[in-house]
This record gives C-alpha cells, structure tokens and sequence, in this order.
C-alpha cells in the first residue's frame, strides 16, 4: 500500500480512518458499559463482528491503493534489499562452473 510521506499507518481513502475512530469510540462505550452492569459479556460478539469488518476494509483499501508504481517499488525492494547476495551469487558461480551440487538429481545421471 502505497503510504505518504509521513507514513501514516490508516489510509485516509474510502472513509477508513472515520471507520477506525468509530469503531475505537464505539468500543470503548460499550466496553464501559459493560464494566458498569454486570452482563455476560454479550456485547463482545457485536465487538467481534466489526473488527472483521474493519479488517476486511482495511484490505480492500489497501488493495485498491496499490497501483503500478507500488509494485515496481515493492519489487526493486524486494530486490535490493535481499541480505543473502553472497549466497546467491556463490550459487551462480557453482552453476556456471558446472558443479554438480546445483544439477538437478533427475541429470546427475546423464
């Protein structure tokens, strides 16, 4: 998901920041509610409910915020940000040279 500089961490788009603050709100009315009468917990499954909610939106607005240019940032991250570089390129030399460690078993016989 493509962020602003800032980095904020709930996207502004398709109401999600108005539906994390009412869910926040309303959470913690009902979470106080509950501590003030004794009940059973009952108003934890509507809590629940609107949690998956919440996260369905936040994926489909994460999903409709991507675009071309994210994905060609996510992937020249993904690309130099790779910590294993010795590895990768100790398995190039081997196959260049041949070494059968790097062929595959099914031609090892041939």
């Amino acid at each position: 998901m493509v962020r602003p500089p800032g980095g904020r961490f709930f996207p502004a788009q398709f109401g999600f920041r108005r539906h994390v603050a009412a869910y926040a709100l309303s959470t913690l009315v009902l979470v106080t509610l509950e501590f003030l009468t004794v009940g059973n917990w009952w108003l934890f499954w509507p809590m629940l409910l609107w949690g998956v909610v919440l996260a369905i939106h936040y994926f489909i607005v994460g999903a409709l915020d991507a675009d071309d240019e994210w994905a060609t940032d996510r992937v020249l991250d993904l690309q130099t940000s790779s910590c294993d570089f010795d590895h990768i390129g100790s398995i190039e030399k081997r196959i260049s040279e041949g070494d059968p460690s790097v062929t595959p078993h099914t031609e090892r016989g041939r």
